[in-house]
């Protein structure tokens, strides 16, 4: 039997959560000026509010996993912002063994 469930996120930024569903080859819809459905892959149907941050799903399709790779790739996409916006260059990207991801980044550092 399956369960809806909530996961509170930080998942607001509607620019950051596109590029994350994108480097994570996923697909979406836009519903409205604050949601956005997962149409593809392990997050099929999710949902994220970006008003909120919380990601709605469904215990038999949603895993933490999925959402885990996808909560990174966020992460991800607020790094390289950042680094954008404070005239940083990410030079490298690696994915460890591990799963983490190491940037090597350039610029002037204070």
């Amino acid at each position: 039997m399956s369960r809806r469930i909530t996961t509170k996120t930080q998942m607001t930024n509607k620019d950051l959560a596109l590029d994350a569903i994108k480097m994570a080859g996923l697909s979406y819809t836009e519903e409205g000026a604050s949601t956005l459905r997962i149409t593809s892959g392990d997050l099929r149907n999710a949902t994220i509010n970006l008003t909120s941050g919380v990601v709605t799903g469904d215990t038999d399709w949603h895993g933490r996993d999925a959402l885990g790779a996808l909560r990174k790739f966020y992460s991800e996409a607020q790094i390289r912002e950042r680094c954008r916006l404070e005239g940083h260059t990410v030079e490298e990207r690696h994915v460890m063994e591990d799963g983490r991801i190491r940037m090597v980044v350039s610029g002037m550092f204070a």
